[in-house]
């Protein structure tokens, strides 16, 4: 893939515009409240936003005409040419059916919440380990000294992924989650001028670098199996056909950055949150049966991921509205998982909410999370130990810093102090 020129930014009343200000993007909720007060917005470049949770889930559900290869729409390969075999856009992500289909049906045999259920012990053992240095400080942050080490030990061990090249995985994984960016914002903005010449280099080289790690590590596999993700994908077969050592490269570079990122940003917004709304960290720690409602109420309250991008792949009328073919849709997940209509009281965190309908923040539909189960299940770990261990905690408020992603919004920085 070649480097594209940086261009001005064009077409101005694309809402979508207001994410790239640093602050709308440290709390962008006031914002989306007036999206969804306005209902679906046409920009003037074609492309349609949704921020609703009725037609965000109906576009989520609407797989065979609403595509995720974004890049399939109008004018969107014009600004990468040819993406061949660059690593960067082939993900399952971005993927339509048989392709995606064909994969994803390998994949979830390896990643059951059954097979998940089995991680637990050994995941309680490294929370067990990180929450004693952390507590042990008397203040710690909880990006960098817990969710995302958490994460990337977690990932790493199911992989199989060697302890010493943790670190240098960590270097790479923001670079990482900005090309996950790639495919929804370029087409949501029809431009790649939110991302600078350096970054698009940076990512270009990183997942390049990637991509032969994960290449390497798959290749040692095959001649020497062990019990880790890698070595069951290699033997998972449907029809007596397989995955391809590059669509399993591709598969593990995916769920590697889609594990960390994800489970990263959900631990740590749901610190904030229950630090904002302290009465509910004490009814989980009253009742510590309701860890599971604490962890799908911190998805809808802070969703990870914030938005997701669809191209029509035909025209369609989806919940009233006509959408010709090549369209682009953008969906805020983050609001409509605050929609008042499906969740009465939808700006307050509350800790054993029951929601009537299921929240946006894995998606829906055909392209699911399937690594939902892992991330909910590490979050109840730590919500679990925190609440049984410490009588309350709290986030300094001047110490958050919040990474210029928007598709993977989340916090770079978070200090927490605490009493025993």
């Amino acid at each position: 893939m070649s480097v594209p020129s940086r261009p001005p930014v064009t077409a101005l009343d694309n809402p979508l515009h207001a994410l790239l200000d640093r602050e709308v993007l440290a709390n962008p909720y006031p914002l989306f409240e007036r999206w969804r007060e306005q209902g679906p917005m046409w920009t003037s470049d074609g492309s349609l936003l949704l921020s609703d949770h009725a037609n965000c889930m109906a576009v989520l559900k609407s797989h065979t005409t609403m595509g995720s290869d974004t890049f399939n729409a109008p004018g969107m390969r014009e600004l990468f040419g040819d993406r061949g075999d660059e690593p960067v856009l082939n993900s399952i992500f971005f993927m339509d059916d048989p392709g995606h289909g064909r994969q994803r049906n390998l994949v979830s045999k390896a990643f059951t919440p059954r097979i998940t259920a089995r991680f637990e012990p050994w995941i309680r053992e490294i929370v067990d380990e990180l929450l004693r240095d952390c507590l042990a400080d008397g203040e710690f942050d909880g990006v960098q000294d817990l969710a995302a080490v958490l994460s990337l030990r977690v990932i790493a061990t199911l992989l199989g992924i060697p302890g010493e090249d943790i670190p240098m995985l960590r270097e790479w994984s923001s670079d990482m989650a900005l090309s996950t960016e790639l495919p929804t914002l370029v087409a949501s903005f029809h431009s790649t001028a939110m991302f600078d010449r350096e970054e698009l280099v940076r990512i270009i080289r990183t997942t390049t670098e990637l991509h032969g790690y994960f290449a390497d590590l798959i290749h040692k596999r095959r001649r020497n199996p062990g019990e880790d993700l890698v070595s069951s994908l290699l033997a998972t077969q449907e029809n007596g056909r397989g995955l391809s050592r590059r669509e399993v490269t591709n598969v593990v570079v995916t769920v590697f950055t889609a594990a960390h990122e994800s489970t990263t940003n959900l631990i740590t917004n749901g610190l904030l949150a229950m630090s904002r709304h302290p009465e509910q960290f004490q009814l989980l720690r009253q009742d510590p049966a309701i860890v599971g409602d604490v962890v799908g109420e911190a998805l809808r309250y802070d969703c990870p991921i914030m938005l997701t991008g669809r191209v029509a792949l035909r025209s369609d009328r989806i919940n009233g509205i006509d959408i010709p073919e090549g369209s682009v849709v953008t969906l805020v997940l983050a609001s409509g998982n605050r929609d008042e209509r499906v969740h009465p009281s939808a700006g307050r965190f509350i800790a054993d909410r029951k929601p009537a309908v299921m929240n946006l923040a894995f998606g829906a539909g055909a392209h699911y999370c399937l690594g939902s189960s892992l991330a909910r299940l590490e979050a109840e770990i730590v919500f679990g130990e925190l609440a049984r261990r410490l009588r309350g905690f709290h986030v300094h408020e001047d110490s958050l810093s919040y990474r210029r992603h928007v598709v993977v919004r989340g916090l770079d920085t978070e200090r927490i102090t605490f009493q025993l």
